[in-house]
């Protein structure tokens, strides 16, 4: 029996490959199949899966051409033969125990999503820190509860990556989610509607993932290469929940999350040419497109994401940045995250 399918993208990520593949290897719970999708790699990351494979009739090898993260999810998807699946990125890693502490709590509850906590290691410094912004608890009545219960917080409660979240495997299939062709953001177009069409959803307080940030050729670190996908990844979001009826039902908690994410983008592009051109993009089109201009500041709830965004309507590009630049490295230094 085959109780979790695990899938790691793979792109060209040779250095810190073992480390992941070897924490999924090891958990304590062994019934898994793990789905490998090498997306068209280069380096020697395709010679390390074949090693693996070679040595362990769980991992399954699936080899494309470059196609991106969410193209190497889907495939993997269509192989997925668990009562659960889970996925991790390449350069990330699980502890030992994740696997059985999220099925069992999974079991335990009937959720069909499993949340936990994770720690975000910097590969710049080899420090870790735990972000409590990525399970906000606060937001929640319980550590089991339905998706309509925290409908004003679904966007808030949790972030949109699908490395921290156990899904049910007859719920996927059942509701059929897909990722976008995007070359980044696209995970966002898969995890919030699957929270938000979820019948139930569990939580674990435990930090049970191991995030890799500040690597230079993570995908993250590439959205300046095209500047619009973020927007892109918004509307599809909206498209989605509006397919499924489910639009009105999040709107306030979307529209709060949107704003958040575009401004946090406006000002982390990582390219003073792609911000600005962000920049004018979200104040001239998009802010517009998505009437964030129609509501009164109450309706935002964070006040410093509300003043960011007034920041974007009112102030030039040049003031704005090196506002926003200064409120980032004040926190940092006060050892905030963000």
């Amino acid at each position: 029996m085959t109780r979790v399918s695990v899938i790691i993208p793979v792109y060209n990520i040779e250095r810190h490959l073992r480390q992941c593949l070897d924490s999924v290897a090891g958990q304590t719970l062994s019934e898994l199949q793990i789905i490998c999708v090498d997306d068209g790699s280069s380096d020697a990351s395709a010679g390390i899966l074949a090693e693996y494979a070679a040595r362990d009739s769980r991992f399954q090898i699936i080899t494309q051409a470059n196609a991106g993260p969410g193209a190497a999810r889907n495939a993997g998807m269509e192989r997925a033969q668990g009562d659960f699946l889970i996925f991790l990125d390449s350069d990330d890693w699980f502890e030992p125990d994740l696997l059985e502490e999220m099925t069992a709590r999974a079991l335990e509850t009937g959720a069909d999503v499993t949340v936990c906590r994770s720690v975000e290691f910097d590969s710049a410094t080899g420090r870790e820190r735990l972000s409590e912004w990525m399970l906000k608890t606060c937001f929640l009545p319980a550590s089991a509860f339905t998706a309509q219960e925290i409908a004003p917080h679904l966007f808030q409660f949790t972030y949109g990556w699908p490395w921290d979240k156990l899904y049910r495997m007859d719920y996927l299939k059942r509701e059929g989610f897909r990722y976008p062709p995007l070359p980044n953001s696209e995970d966002l177009v898969y995890v919030f509607p699957s929270l938000a069409a979820a019948r139930r959803i569990a939580v674990t307080e435990r930090t049970l993932v191991h995030h890799r940030v500040n690597r230079s050729a993570s995908v993250s670190n590439s959205r300046h290469l095209d500047p619009g996908v973020p927007y892109q990844a918004v509307r599809l979001l909206e498209a989605e929940l509006r397919s499924r009826d489910l639009y009105r039902l999040y709107e306030r908690s979307f529209l709060n999350w949107a704003m958040e994410f575009l401004v946090w983008n406006a000002s982390n592009m990582g390219d003073a040419a792609a911000g600005r051109q962000f920049f004018h993009a979200l104040r001239e089109e998009w802010m517009p497109a998505l009437d964030f201009r129609s509501h009164a500041p109450a309706y935002y709830e964070d006040k410093t994401i509300y003043c960011k965004y007034l920041l974007a309507r009112y102030l030039p590009w040049p003031v704005f940045s090196a506002i926003v630049r200064g409120y980032h490295a004040l926190k940092s230094r006060r050892g905030a995250w963000r």
